[in-house]
């Protein structure tokens, strides 16, 4: 006799693993089925590349690096900790609102202001600097517990070895203990449909196949959905998407460095309605950086030696939906004209509020160009309905792959929200 759930998740980032947590205390059975392990050793540069799909270092057919995960718990897992709301303006167009998502998922995360000695001397010095040069900084909400984080730690990046961290597997953890089974290194390769509606999956175990069948199935497979959804004839998936375009600035400012300070604790909004662009101190780890030196140039090499000098801030924006993605982890993504000018401001505002602090202009580097979260490849509207919907009954996506635009901020939040939203909508649905 087969087994038949009231909804498969195919994913376990924070889409995937929101809606498995929220199903799961409706008292609703769930299958959560992740295609990668689960790696606990945290706070180590192995951390980010055993969880990251082919250590991270995917790339465009233009060069540029795009990070993609393959763990249980996703991007979540090493994600910076910062607390940024839904914009509402991306959603209200299409008849969204999440603004009681968010309060919950926002209690959920625990999310506040960091007391100073955790936002760290480095960040409050650069915030300094750019109020004073004429900027509207402000400290950032995080999701990370005080009471766990160790000051001087800064690994939040590299997977919280404290486990002060919210992270998607916070929600899928409780998912099981509720009830909800896992079943770890299985990929989804296809939705079984009958009649036009979702029926179950079919997965891939080391190389044996297995099907799984539910009343719904949520896609939270990241770019992975548009490969799933191909395959049922939905063409438009993956032309065109998003990847917030970021860019990493360095410069050595006497008498503090951001290696040790918590990321993103810090930083300003201010340009983010007019010009789509964010702006947060954080910098790559060490073999990150020696990584993005390589592909600036092998004369940039040696400056990894400086590495523990420098200061770091980020300028991530709301890229032009462009490029495609094609089969396996090949893909275009290009750096538009609209984008490289969104860059090019924030480079220079990042610029300022370095030589304010004190750094000297021979000491600043720009990093290349490089993608923080693949989403938009499933867009609400196009590839989706306003319940994250497909054009088959009771199968759904919810992952950053909906997002209707660019975001431009971290997504954590965002995403937990509409996990939330679209597990309210299948419990009113499923008989």
């Amino acid at each position: 006799m087969k087994k038949e759930y009231d909804v498969i998740v195919a994913g376990t980032g924070i889409g995937g693993a929101t809606v498995a947590r929220e199903m799961t205390r409706k008292g609703r059975s769930v299958l959560m089925l992740e295609r990668g392990g689960r790696f606990d050793r945290m706070g180590t540069t192995v951390t980010m590349a055993m969880i990251l799909q082919n250590f991270g270092l995917i790339r465009s057919k233009e060069k540029y690096t795009v990070t993609f995960a393959s763990n249980y718990g996703g991007l979540s897992v090493i994600a910076a900790g910062c607390a940024v709301p839904p914009p509402q303006t991306i959603f209200s167009p299409f008849g969204i609102d999440l603004s009681v998502e968010t309060e919950e998922a926002g209690r959920d995360m625990k999310v506040h202001i960091m007391p100073d000695h955790l936002v760290g001397k480095a960040n409050l010095r650069l915030m300094e600097a750019a109020n004073a040069a004429g900027y509207n900084w402000q400290k950032m909400g995080n999701f990370i517990d005080p009471e766990q984080c160790m000051e001087g730690c800064a690994d939040c990046m590299l997977g919280c070895p404290k486990g002060a961290k919210f992270s998607a597997r916070n929600y899928g953890d409780e998912a099981v203990r509720n009830g909800a089974d896992l079943e770890l290194h299985t990929e989804v390769t296809d939705v079984i449909v009958e009649n036009g509606r979702a029926v179950g999956v079919e997965t891939s175990r080391w190389g044996r196949k297995q099907r799984y069948f539910g009343k719904t199935v949520v896609l939270s497979t990241g770019v992975s959905n548009v490969h799933i959804l191909r395959r049922l004839g939905v063409d438009e998936a993956g032309k065109g998407f998003a990847c917030d375009w970021l860019q990493f600035v360095g410069g050595i400012v006497p008498g503090i460095s951001t290696v040790q300070a918590n990321p993103m604790t810090v930083g300003t909004l201010e340009h983010y309605e007019s010009d789509g662009i964010a702006i947060l101190p954080v910098f790559p780890n060490w073999s990150q950086f020696l990584v993005m030196l390589y592909f600036l140039g092998i004369t940039s090499i040696p400056k990894v030696a400086r590495f523990r000098q420098y200061s770091g801030i980020m300028v991530k924006i709301r890229d032009t939906i462009s490029g495609e993605i094609y089969r396996g982890t090949s893909f275009s993504k290009p750096v538009t004209e609209t984008d490289r000018k969104k860059l090019n401001k924030g480079v220079s505002i990042i610029r300022n509020v370095l030589k304010k602090a004190g750094a000297k202009d021979d000491s600043i580097i720009a990093l290349r160009p490089s993608g923080a979260h693949p989403s938009a490849s499933c867009r609400i509207g196009e590839v989706v309905d306003a319940n994250l919907e497909t054009r088959f009954r009771n199968l759904y996506c919810c992952d950053a792959s909906v997002m209707p635009e660019a975001l431009g901020l971290p997504v954590v939040w965002t995403l937990a929200a509409l996990g939330k939203r679209l597990a309210g909508h299948l419990n009113e649905r499923i008989s």
